[in-house]
């Protein structure tokens, strides 16, 4: 009979202990807090090749090498869940109209638009299909609180069930600026990451004591909000920082040395000379480089900077880069690469130059 008992009650323990477990490890983060190098996160997606809040940005996010993505969530007339950071379709597709009175097959209807406003074969993705390409592709996600009406239990609550069911919830983190709504969202999900756009250099002090409420957050502040003596207060409390609006290879170079957990990012692409040579040709492959022969002479000085870069010859990658400068701005005034694109690439030539010279 003592045996019985005592078999017994061996078994309750490790059925409760292992419900205990797995309600603890479905609901709580997974060790990319923990986690010490710095990523890049690429804002509203990669939109250095796809349109921003696409299906196709978060796919690039992944292939690239950035480590998670920042993506904004509407609600459509008809009650379905959408990527979309305007309140309104006009400035990223070929329609117009305010998500919350259009149709999610309204919305489908049109395509989405580049950064110079050329159409292209993508459509607004709803969350689902985003945070499935999240998964698929090994991103993080960046919730923005800033859109949709994060008081609304039903509204959060859908959000969170998609984000379980796609494997992205313990990936994540939420920015809800609103201390109320923040609250109340770490209420009702107390072991999801949160986060607000903090100012280091003003309120250092008092956005940890904040941040130390929650069982997890992320300190989050722009590259201009912060600096050395500040970075080193956040790391000391133990708490992991995201840096936002890097956007040049000046900002870039503040942030790692800054050693955040996550950088930022409309511009900014990872790696060296080889993944800069990926983003040229998706450009070329989607029509936004329509010349041939550009992309060909893009693509052939990169490919001898990488060689460079692998033989670790600073002074030839340096040589060339400037001289891939010369090349973009050529390009740029004789109209054969739009100008965002000039901007993309420039900024990434000094940031390779920056790291080698």
């Amino acid at each position: 009979m003592k045996v019985k008992f005592l078999l017994l009650a061996i078994l309750c323990v490790f059925v409760f202990s292992y419900t205990l477990g797995s309600s603890v490890t479905a609901a709580s983060t997974d060790n990319w807090l923990q986690d010490n190098k710095s990523e890049l996160s690429a804002h509203r997606g990669a939109h250095v090749v796809a349109p921003e809040n696409s299906v196709e940005a978060i796919k690039w996010a992944g292939l690239l090498g950035y480590g998670f993505v920042e993506i904004d969530i509407q609600t459509t007339k008809d009650g379905h869940y959408v990527l979309m950071h305007d309140s309104t379709i006009n400035r990223t597709t070929t329609g117009s109209g305010k998500v919350k009175n259009l149709t999610l097959e309204e919305i489908k209807s049109y395509s989405m638009v580049d950064e110079d406003g050329t159409k292209t074969n993508y459509k607004v993705p709803t969350l689902s299909e985003a945070l499935e390409a999240a998964h698929k592709y090994d991103v993080g996600v960046n919730f923005d609180g800033s859109k949709g009406d994060w008081n609304d239990k039903q509204f959060v609550d859908y959000i969170m069930d998609a984000a379980e069911e796609a494997g992205v919830l313990d990936h994540s983190f939420f920015v809800l600026s609103n201390k109320e709504i923040r609250d109340q969202f770490n209420a009702w999900y107390p072991e999801a990451t949160v986060t607000f756009l903090g100012n280091a250099l003003k309120n250092v002090d008092k956005d940890i004591e904040e941040l130390k409420k929650y069982n997890s957050s992320i300190y989050t502040t722009s590259i201009d909000n912060i600096d050395q003596e500040a970075a080193k207060k956040i790391d000391e409390a133990d708490i992991k920082t995201h840096l936002y609006k890097v956007n040049s290879a000046e900002t870039y170079t503040k942030a790692i040395k800054l050693q955040p957990r996550l950088i930022e990012t409309d511009v900014i692409v990872p790696g060296g000379a080889d993944k800069l040579k990926t983003s040229v040709e998706k450009l070329q492959n989607d029509g936004v480089i329509e010349s041939v022969q550009a992309a060909h002479e893009l693509e052939l000085h990169l490919t001898a900077v990488n060689h460079f870069e692998k033989q670790e010859k600073s002074q030839k990658v340096v040589k060339h880069m400037n001289g891939f400068k010369k090349i973009i701005e050529h390009q740029k005034n004789k109209e054969l690469i739009p100008e965002y694109v000039n901007n993309i690439l420039e900024v990434n030539a000094n940031k390779i130059i920056n790291k080698w010279q």
